[in-house]
């Protein structure tokens, strides 16, 4: 059995309940994805300073 066939049934339910469900979910109204990301980022860097500047400071 080709690999195509073996995923084309759940791609085909997938693209069903989708397409049933899309305007029910108001998928428009969701957050924007990159600002996510963008935040989760400077999280990510502010905790790294932190670290650094608490290590520095120990070492001072």
């Amino acid at each position: 059995m080709p690999w195509n066939d073996e995923w084309s049934g759940l791609a085909d339910f997938l693209a069903n309940m989708i397409e049933k469900y899309a305007g029910e979910m108001d998928l428009d109204t969701l957050p924007d994805p990159d600002n996510y990301y963008k935040l989760k980022r400077i999280k990510e860097m502010y905790r790294k300073y932190m670290q650094l500047s608490a290590l520095a400071r120990k070492a001072a």
